[in-house]
């Protein structure tokens, strides 16, 4: 309790100095300091109070987990980026502690005390490490702004706001209390919860159903001693799967759908090893599901904790990121090392059962305490990451990009130097999809009128390459880069994108006057002169770049014959024809 209530008066302390101060001098502090305390400790390993009061203190040097989240939210970008490193951290937490459990256990001949000096050798490596290797994060942060600054400049400074993260989620600029008060509650309370799983549930519930009850009759136990150990230090393993599913689960809930989620399992799996516990005889197989059942549902219920770190980053300024993350590690341990007692009074006035339905109760109203966070920006359900395809890239013109994406004309030689400049950086075309008919049914004048400068553009460009491709010396490289910058990111969207093209097409053949219920086969005829084949393959190869490149140059000739018609339908050969008639008629 007593180290418990030094790291909890601590981690507020630290985390707003490291504000302050810096991240790595505070992190230093923490671990050069937990090597002294752990060598004080076990000096005064045979004085009860002085070793009390070395624990308190070591307790007081030991909140290095506020300022590694806040180091954690400083130097990574995107919010994406953010949660995963600090879920692994926060993880990684959870994980040492059983190290050291079985550290202990190992070490049990040694004498009790022992482990102390391998923590101190352990920590002191880590010490020397994040000397020698961290760095403070405002001089990333400055770096970081320099480049961007530079690439700014040389990017025409067309797209000067424009940030090329996937997510685009900006950093609040103030602390929404109400929020941080529900995270931290919700906190409090998961870690309250939790305790009728572990250690309630274990110890001393399991305890006493497959150990103490078989020996007090005089029988033989059905889990002994040193099981009872390995079973309680290595379900902290199970942190490490929980920490791997995790960010797929906030990919599809939300950090806050997570973190209910969390609490409601465990909620849910303690109810049941709970009346598996119960269960009279105890037997073997009752102790094969109890023990498999908690170590299988256990990575499941620490989701919840996980979270909690993620969320606190997504509503907290990164002035106060320290501050924010140190009042919730200060509370956490704060309720981790009171409720034990008031548990074990609970239990001893009124029965295990009686404590761990409390436990169980309090799990459920985390879970409910966490549901208004579901629309807080940040927390819910995460909007889905738009593909480089689907969105403007730093440097480019965003307006111009947003226009295009919504399917709204746009001058073809910019859009084709839009892609152009993609595909010399290895980046995707834009893939657009079509308006639909009714939405620009009253502007296809204003589309036919352009299609002559577009056509000429298209029709010119691929001479171009036609150029080019008997130019280059690496004619397969730029065929593969060709094909890599046109395929769409996702197949399924590429064929929505052709069946809401026919939707348009259909729309429109019956918009103007066309009859399809009766001409299906001369419309087609039609489409096949229109749109003649320029590549079956699919792909650019080598052996066909040329002969594609030539049709497509073809096709582009011919719709420009067809823009020689005027708005009346005339065209421009039949004007000459009757001027020329017209002539003659005079000379007669």
């Amino acid at each position: 309790m007593s180290a418990l209530l030094g790291v909890a008066i601590a981690s507020l302390v630290i985390g707003i100095l490291s504000d302050k101060w810096g991240r790595k001098p505070c992190l230093m502090l923490c671990l050069y300091g937990t090597v002294i305390g752990c060598i004080l400790k076990f000096l005064f390993r045979f004085a009860f109070w002085p070793y009390c009061a070395f624990n308190f203190l070591n307790g007081l040097v030991s909140a290095s987990v506020p300022v590694a989240l806040a180091y954690a939210g400083d130097v990574y970008e995107t919010k994406r980026e953010k949660d995963n490193e600090i879920g692994i951290l926060v993880g990684v937490s959870m994980l040492g502690s059983s190290g050291g459990g079985i550290i202990a256990i190992l070490m049990e001949t040694q004498g009790l005390f022992t482990p102390l000096l391998v923590g101190a050798a352990f920590v002191a490596v880590a010490a020397i490490l994040c000397t020698r290797f961290i760095i403070e994060p405002k001089d990333i942060i400055a770096s970081r702004n320099r480049e961007k600054e530079k690439e700014l400049e040389l990017a025409d400074g067309s797209a000067a706001d424009n940030e090329d993260s996937a997510d685009g989620l900006q950093p609040p600029k103030t602390l929404n209390k109400k929020n941080f008060a529900i995270i931290v509650l919700g906190a409090l309370g998961d870690n309250v919860g939790s305790a009728g799983l572990m250690p309630l549930c274990l110890s001393p519930l399991a305890f006493n159903a497959f150990y103490s009850d078989f020996a007090a009759r005089g029988e033989d136990p059905i889990m002994s001693q040193v099981a009872y150990k390995w079973i309680s230090v290595l379900v902290a393993l199970m942190v490490v799967p929980g920490t791997i599913v995790s960010p797929g689960i906030y990919n599809k809930l939300g950090l806050a759908g997570g973190c209910i989620l969390g609490n409601v399992i465990t909620g849910i799996v303690t109810i049941v090893l709970l009346y598996l516990a119960l269960i009279r005889p105890a037997t073997n197989v009752n102790f094969g599901i109890f023990v498999g059942l908690l170590y299988l549902c256990f990575p499941m219920t620490v989701i919840s904790q996980l979270s909690t770190g993620p969320m606190l980053e997504a509503i907290t300024p990164p002035h106060m990121r320290g501050m924010a993350q140190g009042a919730n590690i200060t509370v956490m341990n704060f309720g981790a090392a009171v409720s034990p007692f008031i548990l074990g009074f609970i239990s001893d006035v009124a029965g295990t059962p009686v404590a761990i339905w409390i436990c169980i109760a309090i799990s459920f109203g985390a879970g409910l305490i966490n549901v208004p966070l579901m629309f807080v920006k940040g927390c819910c359900i995460p909007p889905k990451a738009k593909t480089d395809d689907k969105r403007p890239l730093r440097g480019e013109d965003k307006e111009l990009v947003e226009r295009a994406l919504r399917g709204e004309w746009v001058p073809a030689k910019d859009l084709e130097e839009l892609n152009e400049d993609r595909f010399n950086k290895g980046q995707p075309y834009l893939v657009i999809h079509p308006r639909k008919y009714q939405d620009e049914k009253d502007d296809l004048l204003n589309l036919r009128r352009r299609a002559k400068d577009d056509f000429l553009y298209h029709r010119n460009k691929t001479k171009e390459y036609l150029a080019k491709i008997n130019t280059t010396e690496d004619l397969a490289a730029l065929c593969e880069q060709a094909n890599q910058s046109m395929a769409g990111a996702n197949e399924d969207e590429v064929k929505d994108i052709g069946r809401e093209l026919g939707e348009w097409f259909a729309e429109y053949i019956a918009d103007s006057g066309y009859s399809p219920q009766t001409d299906s086969v001369l419309i087609k005829q039609a489409i096949l002169s229109a749109f003649p084949v320029v590549n079956k393959e699919k792909e650019l190869k080598p052996d066909n770049v040329e002969r594609v490149l030539l049709d497509t140059e073809r096709t582009y000739s011919r719709l420009l014959e067809l823009e020689g018609y005027d708005e009346k339908g005339q065209t421009i050969r039949s004007i000459l024809s009757n001027a020329q008639s017209a002539m003659l008629q005079q000379t007669l």
